[in-house]
């Protein structure tokens, strides 16, 4: 996935750097479809960025009340034991 992630990422880039000559040269039209093929790329990094990367496990917060930090605390040490 970190390759399909970095392809998607210098797709997006070429995208968005060519989007300015294909405008110059051959109108606003295709200026839109490359900058729309730039956002379909964006949006394939960031869904296989979200697809690798595990979520994060809960954290001990200030804004949370301190029942609400027992039980993550609580959570993190059944999950370490396991």
């Amino acid at each position: 996935m970190k390759v399909l992630k970095i392809i998607f990422c210098i797709l997006s880039c070429i995208c968005v750097a060519a989007s300015i000559f294909v405008g110059i040269f051959l109108g606003w039209e295709w200026f839109f479809v490359v900058i729309a093929g730039a956002a379909v790329f964006g949006g394939g990094m960031v869904w296989a960025k979200r697809k690798s990367d595990p979520p994060p496990k809960p954290s001990a917060d200030f804004m949370n009340t301190d029942e609400q930090n027992e039980q993550i605390k609580q959570e993190n040490e059944e999950n370490q034991d396991k």
